[in-house]
């Protein structure tokens, strides 16, 4: 086997730095298993580590340059190498989950943080799926959306996608999407019982259970506006207002403020990726019941155009990156 390879590399913050170079293929430590890339895709995330804003980012991620040269991390692949004590997984299992430098023809994974590909289930759907689908389903879990009316703002990005879906299959008894109305037409295929177009309704005209908040385009008292007097839930995913220094933490800290005197309840959280998670996902992409809509592919040597398209916010679904 060959010891380096073309990977997506970047030595210093900011998307200009990004490149493609050759780098040591890496070999799995104890508890690890090292993946042949099919497919990557690229998050939010993603542009924001490489951007290295909101600056207090840095703080965990490297305070000069990214901790991380090789980026990258959603993949579904073809698992190639396992370190030792691993043996839950062997050479050949497809698997996916979130792992260190995906945007390359091999990365690294914890064996216990990755879930089996089921036969029925494509690369490019399990691609998309870690990060955007796990952050869906815990938004879900946290509003606790069984027979409750469901507002999913930001309908047509990569979580607002698989929101839309999985809302009904959690048991929600109306899901409203809203989006652009260029967006309109994906958003109903994927399941929503009433799509909005912002640019010419307010959904915050009628009162709702639960709404998530991928989009962050509307105010504290809009959202609360939103809810259903007693009980009403926001579940904040994708805040995007805020400075380049804290980026949305003082603008979550004054809506926390807000709510602590209020009827209504706010829940913000972050992600985690865990294999019993990523499994539940798997399934439900098995049964038909969770899609990853394809907004357009990059190839590896042009995944600088990937960053600069992704930073539109205009991705329907997922981006993917191919190796």
């Amino acid at each position: 086997m060959t010891t380096k390879m073309k990977a997506a590399t970047q030595g210093r913050y900011g998307l200009e730095h990004i490149g493609v170079q050759d780098v040591p293929v890496p070999e799995p430590a104890s508890g690890m298993v090292r993946v042949a890339v099919n497919v990557a895709s690229i998050n939010p995330a993603d542009w924001h580590l490489a951007s290295g804003t909101p600056m207090f980012l840095r703080l965990t991620e490297g305070l000069r340059q990214p901790n991380e040269f090789v980026i990258g991390r959603d993949v579904a692949g073809t698992v190639d190498a396992v370190g030792a004590g691993v043996t839950n997984l062997q050479p050949g299992d497809r698997v996916f989950g979130s792992m260190t430098g995906g945007f390359a023809p091999y990365a690294l994974a914890k064996a216990d943080r990755v879930a089996r590909i089921p036969d029925t289930v494509d690369d490019d759907t399990a691609a998309g799926l870690p990060i955007a689908g796990v952050t869906a389903l815990q938004a879900l879990e946290k509003g606790g959306v069984g027979g409750k009316t469901v507002v999913i703002n930001g309908a047509s990005g990569g979580v607002g996608h698989f929101a839309v879906q999985m809302a009904k299959t959690l048991g929600a008894t109306s899901v409203t999407g809203v989006c652009s109305g260029r967006n309109a037409e994906l958003v109903a295929s994927l399941g929503a019982d009433r799509v909005v177009d912002y640019t010419k309704a307010d959904f915050t005209d009628h009162a709702h259970d639960v709404i998530i908040d991928c989009a962050g385009s509307r105010s504290t008292s809009e959202l609360k506006s939103g809810l259903t007097d007693s009980g009403g839930r926001l579940i904040m995913v994708g805040p995007a207002k805020g400075g380049k220094v804290m980026g949305p933490l003082p603008e979550l800290l004054a809506m926390a403020a807000r709510f602590a005197v209020s009827p209504h309840k706010l829940t913000v959280f972050t992600a985690e990726e865990t294999a019993e998670r990523l499994e539940r996902l798997a399934a439900m992409a098995a049964d038909g019941s969770l899609i990853t809509h394809i907004d357009r592919d990059f190839k590896l040597a042009d995944i600088s155009d990937a960053f600069q398209y992704l930073g539109t916010h205009r991705a329907k679904g997922k981006v993917l990156i191919r190796p």
